[in-house]
């Protein structure tokens, strides 16, 4: 088992660990509710699904202009051979504010569209744009900044790097942000704003743990601090309740929401669960690689 004070791995600069850092041998005792659980309805054991409200407060969503738009998106892939289409033609709107949940069923196209959208990936035809400037003539060095800077990604498996700590997860898109010398200068800052963020989701007394020593829940809540890190303006979930039980799906569920209420975080939420997506302030439909005829380009409510 490694010390949690050896030398961090390739040249981090690990924090110093308080000094009740955490044993793993220590029975697990839970933190409190944290404050954006503090008023949502206890769920009956047991808990059903996204056992949540009918009626969810949300963010007023700017209706007008997308702030993010797709035109014609197709992608595929070469496998054994033989060609696989995943997107035919997608045309999608993504505005400001709004909580847009995407539906379907397994191999219908979601995480490809979602990973198309944050320019993890690329179309092989067809535009994307963000605030009027198409993706297309944007230089690498510029979508790379902006995928940083604007997009915060959540996973169902939570991709959280196993020999940091929840903390220093945290910490990793300002560090890829900065160069090591402007790091240095900010980090108090930096450091102060991952704190505040583990915080608020309930995480204040397991900032020092490494990911083996979190449970399912807690990871993805460490994923969802490190995606919000640099204020994106989008923050895209693939499945984030996916690989959870139905009472932690809920919890995650209520703080996503709850980021969209009080910050006016946009989210955009692939999901196959129907439930979760009737709360959203709009949802599409991915059938075979094409969104249904008058989904993508709806106007949200205000």
């Amino acid at each position: 088992m490694s010390n949690p004070n050896d030398p961090p791995p390739l040249g981090f600069p690990r924090e110093p660990l308080p000094e009740s850092a955490p044993d793993p041998t220590r029975e697990y005792v839970p933190d409190p509710p944290p404050a954006w659980q503090a008023d949502a309805p206890a769920l009956a054991e047991p808990a059903p699904s996204y056992a949540v409200a009918a009626s969810v407060p949300r963010a007023v969503v700017r209706s007008g202009t997308p702030t993010l738009s797709a035109r014609g998106l197709c992608k595929s892939y070469r496998i054994a051979g033989e060609t696989l289409e995943v997107l035919r033609g997608v045309d999608l709107d993504v505005h400001e504010g709004e909580i847009l949940a995407i539906l379907g069923t397994s191999g219908s196209g979601k995480s490809t569209l979602l990973h198309v959208l944050g320019w993890l990936d690329r179309a092989d035809s067809g535009t994307i744009e963000y605030e009027g400037r198409d993706r297309a003539g944007i230089s690498a060095t510029e979508r790379a900044h902006l995928r940083n800077q604007v997009m915060g990604f959540v996973f169902q498996f939570y991709h959280l790097l196993p020999e940091l700590t929840a903390l220093e997860n945290v910490l990793l898109p300002t560090m890829i942000h900065l160069s090591s010398r402007a790091y240095r200068r900010a980090k108090s800052e930096s450091v102060a704003r991952a704190t505040s963020l583990l915080e608020r989701v309930g995480l204040g007394k397991r900032m020092a743990h490494r990911p083996s020593q979190l449970s399912g829940g807690e990871r993805q809540r460490v994923a969802i601090a490190r995606a919000l890190q640099n204020r994106p303006k989008f923050l895209l979930c693939d499945e984030p309740t996916g690989n959870l039980d139905g009472r932690t799906a809920a919890d995650i569920r209520r703080l996503l929401w709850d980021l969209n209420r009080t910050d006016g975080q946009t989210l955009v939420v692939v999901t196959h669960d129907t439930k979760l997506a009737a709360d959203a302030h709009r949802s599409v439909h991915l059938v075979d690689g094409q969104v249904a005829v008058g989904d993508g380009l709806a106007v949200p409510e205000a």
